[in-house]
C-alpha cells in the first residue's frame, strides 16, 4: 500500500512512497510543505514523514513498540495528534510535539480502560475532539486541551470521525447510520472552574447521507471537508452508490405484440 499525490489542477498522479510495506494515512503540515503517515516497515506503525514535493528521504519521527496511526497535524504546525493501540488500554490519544527543543516527544493526552482514537484538536488547539466507545457504542465528545479535565458530549445517537470547520465554531462527524452531521459550537477558555460553560454545543443537524467506505486498516477519516465547510471529499470505495441502479422487468411481454 502506497501514497500518492494528486495535482487536481492539471490531473497529474505521482507515487509519493516506495517502500515495500503498507504506507497509509497521510496528514498535510500547515504549511503543505510536508506530510506525515504511517508506515509497517519495521513490522510495527511508526510515524514518518517527507517533504510534499517526493525530494529527500522518508524520516522515521518516532518508533514504539505499539501500532501508532495519525490523524492530524495541528493547524499551528506544533502537533500531529494520533492514536496507539497498547496491548493494556486499548486505542489512546497521543500528541507529538514538532515545535523546537521538545520535537518527536510523544504526550499521553487521553488513556483510559476505553478505545479513543481519531483526536482532532480545534484550530486554535484549546480543544479536542475524539471518538470514544466508553458509552458502549463510538461517540463523538469534546475535551479541553492539553488538561483534558472534563467533556462533552457531541454526538447523540452515535458517531465517529470529528472534523473542525477551518474558524472552529462547527464541528463534523459522520453518524451512527452514516449521515454526515453539523454541529455549531459556541467555545470560551477553558480555566477548570468554569468548565461548565466553556464550551456550548448546538443541535446536530444531518446534512448528507455519506455512503462512505469501511476502515481499510485502523479506525481512520472517510472524508474531508473544505476550510468554508461547504465541500466534502468523501470515499466512497466499495459503500454502493447514492441512486443504486434498478433493474425492470417486463411480464407477459410478448401479448402486446402487434406483428
Amino acid at each position: 500500500m502506497d501514497l500518492w499525490l494528486r495535482d487536481q489542477r492539471r490531473g497529474v498522479e505521482q507515487r509519493f512512497t516506495t517502500h515495500v510495506s503498507v504506507n497509509a494515512y497521510p496528514f498535510w503540515a500547515p504549511k503543505g510543505d510536508r506530510i506525515v503517515f504511517l508506515s509497517e516497515r519495521s513490522g510495527v506503525a511508526d510515524l514518518y514523514q517527507r517533504a510534499s514535493n517526493g525530494s529527500g528521504l522518508d524520516e522515521l519521527l518516532l518508533a514504539t513498540p505499539n501500532n501508532k496511526i495519525p490523524t492530524q497535524w495541528s493547524r499551528d504546525g506544533r502537533f500531529i495528534v494520533y492514536y496507539e493501540i497498547d496491548p493494556k488500554t486499548k486505542q489512546d490519544i497521543w500528541v507529538l510535539r514538532m515545535d523546537g527543543a521538545a520535537q518527536a516527544k510523544p504526550v499521553p493526552f487521553l488513556r483510559s480502560e476505553f478505545n479513543e482514537f481519531q483526536g482532532q484538536l480545534s484550530p486554535d488547539s484549546r480543544w479536542m475532539a475524539y471518538t470514544s466507545d466508553e458509552s458502549g457504542q463510538n461517540e463523538v465528545y469534546v475535551r479541553p486541551f492539553p488538561a483534558a479535565d472534563g467533556q462533552w458530549k457531541i454526538s447523540l445517537s452515535g458517531g465517529e470521525q470529528p472534523r473542525w470547520r477551518y474558524e472552529g465554531k462547527e464541528l463534523f462527524f459522520k453518524a451512527a447510520d452514516g449521515m454526515m452531521m453539523a454541529l455549531k459550537l459556541k467555545a470560551g477558555v477553558p480555566s477548570g472552574t468554569e468548565l461548565s460553560s466553556a464550551l456550548e454545543p448546538g443541535q446536530p443537524e444531518a446534512l448528507f447521507e455519506t455512503h462512505s467506505a469501511e476502515y481499510a486498516h485502523w479506525p481512520g477519516f472517510e472524508y474531508d471537508v473544505t476550510r468554508d465547510g461547504k465541500r466534502f471529499l468523501v470515499d466512497t470505495q466499495g459503500a454502493g452508490s447514492a441512486s443504486p441502479a434498478l433493474l425492470n422487468v417486463v411480464v407477459n411481454w410478448d401479448a402486446g405484440r402487434k406483428d
